[in-house]
């Protein structure tokens, strides 16, 4: 299982996520940095676990604890596809430019 470490703050390290989240053995624990649209930093981590048994200890050990004021996220990892349009941070504000689902059926008659 992967475990997915989200909100973590700029301090912190891989080292002392690893002793936050103590997962078993030599599991690597990485840190992504990326950027969003307005060039804004948003850091994450991820935990590789051996079982799922083991992701699931470290998601219990790590979610709702603060870190440098910030309170973390911990959740299994999930992969998305490239082509999902909700793979942005801010998809529910961006307005939707489709057509209305139920005004773009045939069976609507429009009257005016």
């Amino acid at each position: 299982m992967i475990v997915l470490i989200g909100n973590v703050p700029p301090s912190t390290s891989e080292r002392e996520l690893r002793q936050l989240a103590r997962p078993r053995g030599d599991e690597p624990v990485r840190i992504i940095k990326k950027r969003d649209r307005h060039g804004g930093l948003y850091r994450y981590a991820l935990v590789h676990t051996r079982s799922d048994r083991d992701g699931k200890k470290v998601i219990r050990r790590v979610d709702g604890r603060f870190c440098a004021g910030n309170r973390l996220d911990a959740r299994e990892f999930n992969q998305r596809l490239m082509s999902n349009e909700r793979r942005r941070l801010d998809w529910r504000k961006v307005p939707w430019t489709g057509v209305e689902h139920r005004l773009g059926e045939r069976r609507v008659s429009e009257i005016r």
